[in-house]
């Protein structure tokens, strides 16, 4: 016999090895309790650790994995599969937003948050009251980048950052920005590789880039 809301295991009256029940239950609510995933996935990864948790995003899973989309899936010696009930919260780790569960869907509950990059080849935000470079993606898988950054060495070209997984979009893509000299290009590679031409050194604007995270 079972809790009615959480599907815990309840403890028959002299039953033998008492303690099997008693940890799976512990290891229920080790799942369902402050509900904190690494990522939304349909694939289960290759060596997962104890206490890993991930949500089973609804495209067709795989491996391990076949048959539970939407569930939450813990490891514990094993995969343990929990069904969500409506209005169950989950943070997922990997990009930083909550999601909440609809009755047949895990979806985003708010923007993400914002997401500062470390910059390479000299650049760092231009600084004072004007927004220094940062990124975050919405509900709807909306990605932003905006910010404005400068460097006070040379206009170098390259690669600026690099977006978190999750963030990317499923193929290269090209925009134009803004900078002293100009027009500038920049490039957001499906790697996550986010990369200027033409740049300027005293100020090069990201902000207006905006595009879909891969699924």
């Amino acid at each position: 016999m079972n809790s009615p809301r959480l599907n815990l295991p309840y403890i028959a009256q002299s039953q033998a090895q008492k303690e099997i029940t008693h940890n799976d239950a512990l290891n229920l609510l080790d799942i369902t309790t402050q509900t904190s995933v690494i990522a939304i996935d349909f694939t289960p990864p290759g060596s997962p650790a104890n206490g890993d948790l991930y949500i089973i995003g609804g495209d067709t899973a795989t491996g391990a994995w076949e048959g539970q989309e939407t569930l939450l899936a813990g490891y514990y010696d094993g995969w343990i599969f929990v069904t969500p009930q409506q209005g169950w919260r989950a943070f997922n780790q990997a990009d930083g937003m909550t999601y909440i569960f609809d009755g047949a869907d895990w979806l985003a509950e708010a923007p993400g948050a914002w997401q500062v990059p470390s910059l390479n080849l000299d650049w760092e935000g231009l600084g004072g009251d004007w927004q220094n470079p940062r990124y975050r993606i919405d509900q709807s898988g909306l990605v932003t980048i905006e910010g404005v950054m400068q460097n006070l060495t040379a206009s170098n070209d390259g690669v600026i950052f690099t977006l978190s997984s999750g963030f990317r979009p499923e193929n290269d893509l090209i925009f134009c920005g803004y900078s002293a000299g100009g027009l500038s290009r920049w490039n957001i590679h499906a790697d996550g590789d986010v990369e200027v031409a033409a740049s300027n050194m005293f100020f090069t604007s990201l902000s207006g880039i905006q595009f879909y995270a891969a699924s």
